[in-house]
């Protein structure tokens, strides 16, 4: 049968933390009449610096609905469903890239941004909650390793698709 694992226990822990998290913000969400991917949408519009997309994509531009797809790692058909809402309710606009007329880009309107400002308070208390007690040695110790498992998800797909393989015996 299968054995007890500090390993394994570390990576369930990150799965049920993140059923937890995305259990809060499609409850607090819904309150506003959005989901919670439609929130992290936002988030990225509003160029929240603590996303990890903007850690590891340098942005000087609107983003385009092609790198929320990739940051938020949903099919093109999924984003274009979760901006049309969006986009219906008034909380982003799309406009025409000045250099190639082809790509649109995306920005919160002032609709949007009120609601992330308005939203901001709550949000950091529900994280300030989970993080305290945390000294800030282990907050980095955490995020560093986050960050490197992100890394290695990211950077390393093909080897981790091999192991998909092994179901397969």
């Amino acid at each position: 049968m299968i054995e007890k694992s500090i390993e394994e226990s570390i990576v369930l822990s990150i799965f049920d933390l993140s059923n937890q998290l995305k259990k809060i913000g499609d409850e607090v969400y819904q309150k506003v009449g959005l989901t919670t991917q439609q929130w992290l949408i936002l988030l990225h519009l509003s160029s929240n610096p603590n996303l990890p997309f903007f850690k590891r994509e340098k942005h000087v531009k609107s983003l385009m609905a092609s790198e929320l797809a990739e940051s938020l790692n949903v099919s093109r058909a999924n984003i274009t469903n979760l901006l049309s809402v969006l986009l219906d309710k008034n909380l982003i606009k799309q406009y025409e890239d000045e250099n190639d007329r082809r790509k649109k880009r995306l920005k919160l309107t002032k609709k949007g941004i009120d609601l992330v400002n308005k939203t901001q308070p709550s949000r950091l208390a529900v994280i300030n909650f989970l993080i305290e007690g945390f000294n800030e040695d282990e907050k980095k110790t955490f995020l560093k390793f986050l960050e490197t498992c992100m890394d290695k998800i990211i950077n390393e797909d093909e080897k981790i698709k091999s192991f998909h393989k092994l179901l397969l015996v």
